[in-house]
């Protein structure tokens, strides 16, 4: 059994196909620290061996030294924070993460050294009445890859917490929604714009998007991008979308993914707008407001949102994205066509865009006889 001499803290074992573990304990008043070096992840069985003397003779020194005292009281909120400072996501990244965290996960005070797979469960399990399954598996998302990689990487603890955790279930009951916009919701949501932005520069630019997204499916972030240069021989360049840095919002950088960048033929319908878009903006970059800034997102939608909910009208930008995938997929263009407009890597998610509406539900039922 001992091939290898004894070694203090290292204890050896041997499986039934006759490869050999090394499992390091070094237990303090403070805290116990257990690591395994199996034969079979290393080249041979004399190098994880070696590993384990090299990590507990590391420990050892870091206890001895009082480093390890330090990181082994590390709690789930000094993970997060670190991987908050330390991972290059973008500005509204960090804020939606921080928003989850604050909200679903109630042990941040919990040493890591002491977290259970219960206590993610219990944690995970709490939102199952609260929240969707998009939400839940966002949060499940936090758990993993911030808090657990993060505290992994920095060997606080050895082993992943999340492995045999299943996601529980939302119980809340989710009517469809229906994505499907008209012409004449546009001409009133418009007619809203107009009548509540107090700049009349401002909601003409606002209208004007509202018809370039109507016509072309583009993300809001790519269409306020757009440049003058970008419209041009009948296309429409999308290479571009407004989006944050990791410490700035309103900065323009590359597209979502590399199949976000594309060309869009340019509507009959949209030529004139585009047309009388260009004489009457007075930047290079289209969709500035007037005092020069980025027409936002974020501004134009919270805007959206109050006037049509105080006018019962059901709208959102993203609705006319979810608009032109819905025609795309039921006038039956071809996938590849259908997913280089939408900018999408694969036909899967242009039919997840896409949605019925109840005309095309009463016409489909009307052919049972």
């Amino acid at each position: 059994m001992n091939k290898y001499r004894k070694e203090e803290y290292i204890t050896q074992r041997m499986n039934k196909s006759g490869k050999y573990s090394f499992i390091v304990r070094v237990r303090t008043d403070e805290t116990d620290v257990t690591k395994t070096f199996n034969e079979r992840n290393y080249p041979s069985c004399k190098l994880a061996f070696e590993s384990a003397i090299q990590f507990r003779d590391k420990t050892l020194y870091e206890f001895r030294q009082g480093i390890a005292l330090k990181r082994t009281n590390a709690t789930v909120q000094d993970m997060f924070d670190s991987f908050i400072d330390t991972t290059p996501l973008s500005y509204e990244t960090k804020r939606k993460y921080t928003l989850l965290y604050n909200k679903y996960i109630k042990h941040r005070e919990t040493r890591m050294q002491d977290l259970t797979r219960a206590d993610i469960a219990e944690d995970l399990n709490k939102m199952v009445d609260v929240a969707t399954d998009c939400t839940i598996t966002k949060v499940f998302t936090i758990w993993k890859n911030a808090i657990i990689q993060t505290a992994l990487a920095k060997d606080i603890i050895y082993r992943d917490l999340t492995l045999g955790i299943r996601k529980p279930q939302s119980h809340l009951i989710v009517s469809k929604r229906d994505h499907y916009v008209d012409r004449e919701i546009l001409d009133k949501v418009e007619q809203l714009i107009r009548s509540s932005i107090q700049s009349n520069y401002n909601a003409r630019i606002a209208v004007f998007l509202l018809e370039v997204l109507y016509y072309t499916g583009m993300r809001p972030a790519e269409a306020i991008a757009l440049t003058r240069d970008d419209i041009r021989d009948g296309y429409i360049f999308v290479t571009k979308e407004l989006g944050s840095s990791s410490d700035d919002t309103n900065v323009v950088r590359r597209c979502k993914t590399p199949d976000s960048i594309r060309s869009i033929p340019i509507n009959a319908n949209l030529q004139p707008i585009l047309d009388e878009l260009m004489d009457y903006a007075r930047y290079d970059t289209l969709f500035f407001k007037d005092d020069g800034h980025y027409m936002d997102s974020n501004w134009l939608g919270n805007v959206i949102t109050r006037v049509c909910k105080k006018a019962g009208v059901k709208f959102n930008m993203y609705r006319l994205r979810h608009n032109l995938a819905t025609s795309l997929v039921t006038n039956n263009v071809d996938q590849k066509t259908t997913i280089e407009l939408l900018g999408h890597s694969n036909y899967d998610m242009s039919l997840y865009y896409a949605s019925s509406n109840n005309e095309l539900k009463e016409d489909a039922i009307a052919l049972i006889h």
